[in-house]
């Protein structure tokens, strides 16, 4: 069955819950869903549309963090590398093994963001070799073990590597998602057991009394309309606006330093390789990767301090170019801009430390609860979001005198129930190859609720936009089950198309449009409000092609900080 109609969430959110959650992100997702796993009644609002922020920007990893090794933060790694082995297993259908190769080269001096004294250097695969097999002996999966590798074997793995100057050559593993279906797909489990979830409210203040917050004002951004929701525990899981949700409370209870990580996708056969490439130092002392995704590649991440517009960080051309320049020092074929066929950037929340470069903070979370009840989570990453609900929840259990144990170790996510059957289906579809695989590997056994939209109408087997696999039924699901309400969200975060392939989205933008009028009951005028809203984000998101003045200044004080691009040799 779909999910209730938007407007029937919000009613039921208005009749009251035990714990709202604000934000809608992987954070706040999680925590609805382990509340909820606990028998509370659960509400979530998010202010735009769910996994719209930072969960829709990460590098798409579920990894224990290699370079945090380096700097000391062995409790972050086993956390999260323990939580990895927890998700591959709730969510096979979202979480898969990816290797990752780390080509160790001759005159490295800061392999994995270590800085090291050069009569060190020739013992850098010593030191990264104790590191992999420290980083396995915390994941305890005898199936994912390091090896280091032949250069037969480097040239078979990652054909676009450049040899010269190669001293060794290691392949570890991780963990891949896509992080707004696994935000999706928890905010779907968590509705199953009863939370109310809703997109595009905004928390506007908070109603005390006896200094206890009795009942959150909110403001519907699709009709104008206000309510109050009565409560007794409020979450603000709201990432990077953490500091803006608590200070409506009268209360700052951590504060956060923001950092910017940049983002670039590379077309389809960019690079040969079968594994990721870890780009083993860069100017900044970063790590930075070069991972198949979806047919295409993703190249990242950058780290630098950011205090301008939360909503749409931009990238500019000095990243791009910053980003390519060092994927480039190793590699055969030299990637251009012309090989780039989306960006985005995301905003890290970082628990603040006086003297600390964003690069340096550490990632561990931290939960403040207040007397107020309101109970504030942020600072973590995508791979550890359960661990972070569990701790918020067992906060409020705690306070609320009623302990109830954390079941979310044991819940599988949406999706990862019916596999074979989806499977099964899959082939007796209609779809071309591609498509089933493309369905299977991002709704997992919910693929056959897309299914039975074909046999509504056999029209919604067509594909968005030629050469990539995205099916006219993706949109009607998004808004039947979803939420799906506008143009560019459906492009962005539900097909997950603007995000590959910015040109090919442009395509079928029309088409979309047009899909979703007829589920929505948009008029001819609204269809064109959303085609123009969503080429004004386009356009904006294109902009680091042409470069602006601000480009240059940030090209100027690249160079004067001596980051040219170098050889690795």
């Amino acid at each position: 069955m779909p999910s209730p109609s938007r407007q029937e969430a919000l009613e039921t959110l208005t009749r009251g819950v035990d714990v709202l959650v604000v934000g809608g992100g992987i954070t706040g997702a999680g925590v609805a869903l382990d509340a909820a796993s606990r028998g509370y009644r659960v509400g979530l609002v998010e202010r735009r549309d769910f996994g719209s922020g930072t969960s829709s920007r990460s590098t798409r990893l579920v990894h224990g963090g290699i370079r945090y090794l380096p700097q000391g933060h062995l409790g972050l790694v086993r956390e999260a590398l323990r939580e990895r082995q927890l998700l591959l297993r709730l969510a096979p259908h979202l979480v898969r093994p990816l290797g990752f190769l780390i080509p160790l080269y001759r005159g490295t001096r800061r392999p994995l963001g270590m800085r090291l004294p050069r009569w060190l250097a020739p013992l850098t695969h010593v030191g990264v070799g104790v590191g992999l097999w420290t980083y396995d002996l915390f994941s305890r999966d005898p199936r994912l073990r390091h090896r280091r590798l032949s250069a037969q074997e480097v040239q078979e793995v990652l054909p676009d590597l450049r040899p010269e100057g190669l001293q060794a050559a290691f392949l570890y593993w991780d963990g891949q998602t896509d992080d707004v279906r696994l935000t999706r797909a928890v905010l779907s489990s968590a509705r199953a057991l009863g939370a109310c979830t809703v997109n595009y409210v905004e928390v506007v203040g908070f109603e005390r009394v006896g200094g206890r917050i009795r009942a959150v004002g909110i403001v519907d951004h699709l009709t104008g309309r206000t309510a109050e929701v009565p409560v007794r525990w409020v979450v603000n899981a709201t990432g990077i606006w953490a500091e803006r949700v608590a200070a409506l409370a009268g209360q700052t209870p951590v504060r956060i330093r923001h950092s910017r990580g940049v983002h670039l996708v590379l077309r389809p056969h960019a690079v040969r390789a079968s594994a990721a490439l870890v780009i083993p130092e860069t100017d900044d002392s970063r790590l930075a990767f070069l991972i198949p995704w979806e047919g295409r590649f993703v190249l990242g991440t950058t780290d630098e301090p950011y205090e301008a517009d939360l909503d749409e960080p931009p990238v500019t051309r000095a990243d791009a170019e910053y980003l390519l320049d060092h994927a480039n020092r190793y590699l055969r074929s030299r990637l251009r801009s012309e090989d780039v066929t989306a960006v985005y950037a995301g905003i890290r929340p970082l628990v603040s430390r006086p003297g600390v470069s964003t690069a340096a903070l550490s990632r561990d979370h931290v939960v403040v609860a207040s007397e107020s009840g309101l109970v504030t989570v942020t600072g973590g990453k995508l791979t550890t979001y359960r661990r972070m609900a569990e701790d918020t929840v067992n906060a409020i259990a705690r306070m609320d005198g009623r302990p109830r144990s954390c079941r979310t170790h044991l819940l599988h996510l949406a999706g990862a129930e019916g596999l074979e059957e989806a499977r099964a289906e899959l082939e007796r579809s209609p779809l071309d190859p591609d498509q089933r695989g493309h369905l299977l590997a991002g709704y997992g056994g919910s693929a056959r609720e897309v299914l039975a939209l074909l046999q509504e109408s056999s029209h919604l087997a067509v594909r968005l936009a030629p050469g990539l696999p995205h099916a006219a039924a993706e949109v009607v699901y998004a808004c039947r089950w979803q939420y799906a309400v506008t143009l560019a969200d459906c492009l962005y975060l539900h097909t997950r198309l603007a995000a590959l392939d910015g040109a090919a989205a442009d395509l079928a933008a029309p088409q979309v449009a047009q899909l979703m009028a007829r589920e929505l009951g948009w008029t001819p005028e609204e269809v064109d409000r959303q085609l123009h809203q969503y080429r004004e984000l386009r356009a904006k998101q294109d902009s680091w092609r042409a470069g602006t003045g601000e480009t240059r200044e940030r090209e100027a004080g690249r160079a004067s900080a001596g980051l040219s691009a170098t050889s690795p040799t």
